[in-house]
């Protein structure tokens, strides 16, 4: 009974682990038919990793002899040798269509010319910055979004299992990643401008003195310096590298291919052709020819097949290989790089919000100058160190004038902007910074509105007239003492008074007498009224002399009137003072 339910339990256990494997298979089918249906043309699955097991000096010896050590490929970039920050001409890209037949099988495509690939071409990382490291896919349309591509197309191998991307990748200055020399056909641009195709050492591909800022690896050197170079690249790139088969095979198997290329002029060139593996497309010795036919003279070979993708403005523009979920369409394979074309980048990107950037350039607001618009400049002398500069222009310190703070404020203005009014009269100079005024000769006052003081004349009334022992006033400006003034002037006053001290100067110069009244005359008045004193005292004394004598006279008939009875007239002194002493004496 025991054997029996151990057999039951044993079986439901291998049932279970039947229908789970079942199903994981399913899914992964599923899985992969959204993914890689049926157009595989993946390198180096066989022998469990990507690029040729070969060192760089077995691809040096591969090579024709008239090529030297050198394994790759350089010629500056279209009008623009050396020199990194050259101005975009337009157009940026120019994409031509064609559907051409190859080999009596007719296949159409595109070819893209780039006029300034240093400024306008860049290598992209699936998705996003980091999508290399996260093993990440994307479409080409979804990778475009990135840098707003005007062209854009799938790029390097990758693992089609967990996504890895396959190798050197340098995107925008930045390495993403170093393969330690693998030998497969590359293309990069350097700083300076140069376009690199072939075979690089890992020394070439870590260079800081010129370094890459864009590099991209493929499989497959297509054309070296104007001549079909796939001979000598099967040599380097080694055999039994793909899932088609030999690396003979994957030369010579009808599929969609992309390639980067350049012409004679330096112009880079990103060329697709439609196909299907087996079915429709090209050879890379069709391709070869093709790209030979349209002015290319160096080229590499990128990921094709079902990976072909060719993106303008957004939107797929071929006719991708892989079948969609419901087989009736065809759908854009997530893949790993792509390359793009796009407007040029300024430095840094957004002028540092000072400006708008415009093919490559920045163009500056206001007063921002500058490659970046970084640097506030008004004008040559920069507000000649009198104000600081915005990005509406100078803002002029007190005392100087718009635009340029080059120049003091104007006659009759001061202060912030010079829109204040002075106020200084007949003549004064106002300062520009504070509104002070500095008064003309002969004026004096806060607003120079009054004129000298008596006696002073000149620069601020610190001379002093010299008109004689007088000390007459002089004119207030010259100093002059023969002066004459306007009736209507506003210290008329003192004029009055000066003129009295001139007038009198003249008389006696000339000796002149002038008439003058007795009531004029102050001598003659003080005479007056000391005479008036005297009289009045005078009158007094009599008036009181004759009051006592007449009291006198009616108390001693006898001796008032004895002198007058004899006829007899006796004058004798009388000490009237003495009288009254005695008078007083005999009273007592």
């Amino acid at each position: 009974m025991a054997a029996y339910m151990w057999q039951k339990v044993s079986f439901a256990i291998w049932q279970t682990l039947l229908i789970s494997l079942v199903w994981t298979m399913t899914q992964c089918k599923e899985e992969m038919s959204i993914t890689f249906p049926d157009d595989i043309i993946t390198p180096y699955v066989e022998q469990g990793y990507h690029g040729s097991p070969h060192s760089h000096r077995h691809t040096r010896d591969c090579q024709n002899a008239k090529y030297g050590n050198v394994t790759h490929q350089t010629q500056p970039s279209y009008n623009h040798p050396n020199n990194s920050n050259a101005k975009v001409t337009l157009p940026i890209v120019t994409v031509k269509r064609f559907f051409d037949d190859f080999s009596n099988r007719v296949s159409p495509g595109h070819i893209a010319y780039i006029n300034n690939p240093l400024r306008t071409f860049s290598v992209l990382e699936p998705f996003e910055v980091g999508g290399c490291d996260s093993k990440r896919r994307a479409t080409v349309e979804e990778s475009a979004e990135q840098r707003r591509c005007l062209v854009a197309t799938n790029a390097g191998y990758f693992n089609t299992h967990t996504g890895e991307c396959y190798g050197n990748i340098v995107s925008d200055g930045r390495l993403v990643s170093n393969s330690n020399g693998i030998q497969n056909a590359h293309f990069g641009i350097r700083k300076n401008g140069t376009l690199v195709f072939g075979y690089l050492t890992e020394e070439d591909v870590l260079d800081t003195e010129n370094p890459f800022v864009q590099l991209i690896g493929g499989v497959g050197w297509i054309l070296r310096d104007g001549e079909v170079y796939l001979e000598e690249s099967m040599k380097a790139e080694c055999t039994d590298t793909e899932e088609t088969g030999s690396i003979n095979k994957f030369f010579s198997v009808i599929s969609a291919r992309t390639a980067l290329a350049s012409d004679r002029e330096g112009r880079l060139m990103i060329a697709q052709v439609d196909g299907q593996t087996t079915v429709r497309g090209v050879t890379l010795d069709e391709f070869a020819q093709f790209l030979l036919k349209h002015g290319a003279v160096n080229a590499i070979n990128l990921d094709g097949g079902g990976s072909a993708t060719f993106v303008i403005n957004g939107t797929v523009a071929n006719y991708p290989s892989d079948h969609c979920s419901d087989p009736a369409f065809r759908c854009a394979r997530q893949v790993s790089t792509v390359v793009c074309v796009h407007k040029a980048d300024c430095s840094p990107p957004d002028c540092n919000s000072h400006g708008q950037c415009v093919l490559g350039e920045c163009q500056c607001r206001g007063n921002w100058r500058g490659p970046g618009c970084e640097v506030l400049q008004c004008g040559a002398r920069n507000c000649s160190h009198h104000g600081i500069c915005t990005e509406d222009g100078c803002k002029c310190f007190a005392g100087y004038q718009f635009p340029y703070c080059s120049q003091l404020c104007g006659p009759g203005t001061y202060g912030n902007g010079c829109h204040s009014e002075c106020l200084c009269e007949h003549g004064g100079d106002c300062d520009p910074l504070t509104g002070d005024c500095t008064c003309m000769p002969g004026y004096t006052g806060q607003y120079c509105d009054e004129i000298c003081p008596y006696g002073f004349y000149g620069p601020g009334c610190r001379e002093q007239c010299n008109c004689g022992d007088t000390s007459c006033a002089c004119h207030h400006i010259t100093g002059l003492c023969n002066i004459s003034y306007m009736y209507n002037d506003t210290a008329y006053a003192n004029l009055l008074q000066a003129g009295q001290c001139l007038a009198n100067s003249v008389i006696s110069e000339q000796h002149l007498v002038p008439y003058i009244s007795l009531w004029e005359n102050p001598y003659v008045i003080a005479c007056i009224v000391l005479l008036t004193v005297l009289i009045t005292s005078l009158m007094c004394n009599i008036a009181l002399l004759c009051f006592r004598c007449t009291c006198k006279c009616s108390t001693r008939p006898m001796n008032c009137n004895s002198p007058m009875r004899s006829n007899k007239v006796a004058y004798h002194p009388v000490n009237l003072f003495q009288a009254f002493e005695d008078e007083d004496s005999s009273s007592l």
